[in-house]
């Protein structure tokens, strides 16, 4: 073989070993912390908080094309307010993952709004 080709995949391997090893736990870090852990913690850094969508509180603001909902957990709720595209799946009592951070008011500021899949998907009736 060439001794340059050689070299070249010398460098070359390691490299790419090392962004295979940094994608994949990166995927495999991209958790969220529960509506609880929230409310816990005090660091007002940006987070991604997992919880249920509480019944009956989603609310439209058309004049600021804001939207305004709970988020619930085992014993806490926050108040989070998100602007942008809402997932068709968006309704009330199911599972919400959002990234954002704290707002002033000790709510929630969320700028991605993702909707958990059900576990069972079942016929319309």
């Amino acid at each position: 073989m060439n001794t340059k080709i050689v070299i070249g995949l010398i460098i070359l391997l390691p490299v790419l070993a090392h962004l295979v090893y940094a994608g994949a736990t990166s995927t495999f870090a991209s958790y969220y912390i529960t509506v609880d852990q929230f409310v816990a913690r005090s660091a007002n850094t940006p987070v991604r908080v997992g919880g249920q969508i509480v019944p009956g509180s989603i609310r439209w603001d058309n004049a600021s094309r804001t939207m305004r909902f709970q988020l619930a957990g085992d014993y806490a709720k926050i108040d989070v307010m998100y602007r942008g595209a809402v997932p068709d799946s968006f309704r009330d009592g199911f599972t919400a993952i959002l990234e954002g951070a704290r707002s002033a008011d000790g709510g929630f500021i969320a700028n991605t709004l993702l909707i958990k899949c059900p576990h069972q998907y079942l016929p319309a009736g």
